[in-house]
Formats: structure tokens, C-alpha cells, sequence
């Protein structure tokens, strides 16, 4: 049966958009050496949230400029505009502007602070992906039940399976795979979820044969090419030394819409869609915890943006299967991959 969506009310959206505070109260930008810093663009997002437990807004683009502010953990700030600076680190000169100064964008996730407004008020099975669409999204136990503390973070993905109105009239959604494996578990906000259509999943460029992948270590970029065209490439943050990203021949074994990753020193829920190309679970997946590429920071996988981790899952074969979002591949099948030093 169909699933039957129904739009929020004005007094709905009103309630569940209370964010807090989305900026920091900090004045004015001023630039004193605005001439050596010409090249402005358009921030990625309007908003960012911080990543880091502690992250400097400096008076000018450079690591060495005055600190005039600090923002915390899951702070979110306003991205004015983003621009080439002093790099802390050599891989990575991107700065953004923010209401009172600088902050390097290493650790800061650019966001969007717009909340769904449609709900499905019954959930027909297998349930339906969705993606968070807000900085971030509390968790609880059950409907009128107290917070859990767990955060679920921007674009991580999910599976719904169950949707509730609570007293107060706001609705949940439940969600399974991606913060648990196989049985219902947490609920949020329906208005922190948003719903993954078919366009959002839809396969690109299907049916080609000649679709392969190179992966660069050294100079953590990915390429994707159809025959000698690349059609897309992107950069990475590969494996830390000791845990690096192997080398060589694979293909792609098989994808996911979104996972939850768990090791010793990390629980990771929604990560988004993962594709994996070994079987010790070497992946290229969406990234939430840094927004820093071009250098190392993972146990072995390939880290990307999210929006390109979706593109990059949409272009691979095998072709995904909407309702389950694991696909695996024949033996043989799947898109080539070559990773080079």
C-alpha cells in the first residue's frame, strides 16, 4: 500500500523548529587586511555546526590572527562566505566567514537549519530512508519518553519504520537500520527527516560498462571516469598510517543507504551511503565528524563529503535496490576501482 504523507501545520512547524540559538553573538566582521584576502565565494551552506569540542573565530583568515570569540561543540554559526586563507595544515586553505570573524573549516560542518514539513502518518513496510535535515536531531526512547543524549547528525541516513504523534501533537518517526541493525530502535522528530525520494536515488548513468574508479593516496583525490572521460572526482581523507587504505585492483562488492560503523574508539550511526570494496569492510562513505580533506584521518576507509558519497553510490554498480539499500554485486560485476599511492 502506499505510504500517506501529510503536511505539518503552520502551529506544527512552529514548534518543532525551535533550533536554539544559530548564530554566535559576536560583532561585526571587520576586515583590517581585507586586500590580501580577495577571493570570496559563497559558503557551501548557510549555517555550519562546530565538530570540534572547541573551535577559534579569528580576526583574519590565518591560524596566527587575533582570537576574538570561540565556538562549541554543535554550536551552530552563520557561514557568510568562504575564501582561500593561511592553511593551519598544507591540504587544506579553506576559511569561512562568520558573524564575528574566521573559523577554519576543517571542523565545521556546513548545515542547512530548514525542517521537513511533510509527515507519513503510516508507515507501510518496509519502512522508507531518510536523511537528517537539521544540524542535528535528539533521539528518545519512545514518543513521550525522555532523551537518550544521542545526537543524530546532518545527512546521516536511516531507515523509518514507524511514525506516532506524541501529546503534544508533534510526530516521530522510529528508525532501524542505521542506528540499529535489524529491530526498531530510537525516535526523532519527524521534522528533523527528511524523506529520500526516488530522484535522490535514482541510479546515473546506468547500463554503461566502460564506469571505473581511481583513487589517488597521495593526492587524496577520487576520479570517476566513463571509458577515458572522468566524470566526476572529488577529494578524500584516506586511511591514518598504520590503519592505511590498501592498495591495488577491487571492485565494488556491494552498498549500502546508510550504516552504523562501530570499532574500538568509535560508534558511528547513519553513516552515509557506504560502498564497500573489500571484504574486511573498506569503504568509500559520506563523512559527519570533519569536514577536512586532503589528508588522512580514517581506520582504512575513504572518507568523503555526504552529497558525494550519494553521487558516488548512485553512479556504481550494482544498481541499488530502494526497498532493502543493501545491493550487492555479482561476482565480477561491480564497478572497477584502482587505488594508488
Amino acid at each position: 500500500m502506499p505510504q500517506h504523507p501529510k503536511p505539518i501545520t503552520r502551529r506544527g512547524f512552529l514548534r518543532l523548529t525551535a533550533l536554539g540559538a544559530l548564530s554566535l553573538a559576536l560583532p561585526r566582521t571587520v576586515l583590517a587586511d581585507r586586500d590580501d584576502y580577495e577571493s570570496f565565494d559563497p559558503p557551501p551552506r548557510d549555517y555550519g555546526r562546530v565538530i570540534a569540542w572547541q573551535q577559534a573565530v579569528r580576526s583574519l583568515p590565518d591560524p596566527g590572527a587575533k582570537i576574538v570569540a570561540y565556538a562549541g561543540r554543535d554550536e551552530v554559526i552563520p557561514l557568510q562566505a568562504q575564501l582561500p586563507g593561511v592553511a593551519p595544515w598544507p591540504s587544506n586553505p579553506t576559511w569561512y566567514m562568520t558573524g564575528g570573524g574566521f573559523v577554519h573549516s576543517g571542523y565545521v560542518q556546513p548545515v542547512e537549519t530548514t525542517p521537513n514539513l511533510e509527515v507519513i502518518e503510516r508507515v507501510e513496510p518496509p519502512g522508507f530512508w531518510a536523511e537528517v535535515c537539521l544540524p542535528f536531531a535528539a533521539t528518545r526512547w519512545s514518543v513521550e519518553g525522555t532523551g537518550t543524549g544521542r545526537k543524530l547528525y546532518y545527512e546521516t541516513v536511516y531507515r523509518v519504520v514507524n511514525a506516532a504523534q506524541a501529546q503534544d501533537g508533534a510526530w516521530y518517526y522510529q528508525l532501524e537500520q542505521g542506528i540499529t541493525y535489524n529491530t526498531p530502535g530510537l525516535w526523532v522528530p519527524a521534522s528533523a527527516m527528511r524523506r529520500l525520494s526516488p530522484e535522490d536515488l535514482a541510479p546515473i548513468s546506468p547500463g554503461r560498462p566502460d564506469k571505473r574508479m581511481e583513487i589517488s593516496i597521495t593526492n587524496e583525490t577520487l576520479t570517476c571516469f566513463e571509458g577515458e572521460t572522468p566524470v566526476f572526482t572529488t577529494r578524500t581523507a584516506s586511511g591514518i598510517y598504520g590503519l592505511g587504505t590498501p592498495f591495488g585492483e577491487f571492485t565494488v562488492l556491494h552498498k549500502r543507504f546508510g550504516w552504523r560503523m562501530v570499532g574500538d574508539d568509535y560508534d558511528l550511526p547513519g553513516v552515509p551511503f557506504p560502498v564497500y570494496i573489500t571484504r574486511s569492510a573498506v569503504a568509500i562513505h559520506g563523512t559527519y565528524w570533519h569536514n577536512d580533506y586532503g589528508r588522512r584521518h580514517s581506520h582504512g576507509c575513504l572518507n568523503v563529503a555526504s552529497r558525494d558519497a550519494r553521487w558516488i553510490y548512485r553512479w556504481v554498480d550494482p544498481i541499488a535496490n530502494y526497498a532493502d539499500g543493501t545491493t550487492k554485486a555479482e561476482p565480477g560485476k561491480g564497478t572497477p576501482v584502482t587505488v594508488v599511492a
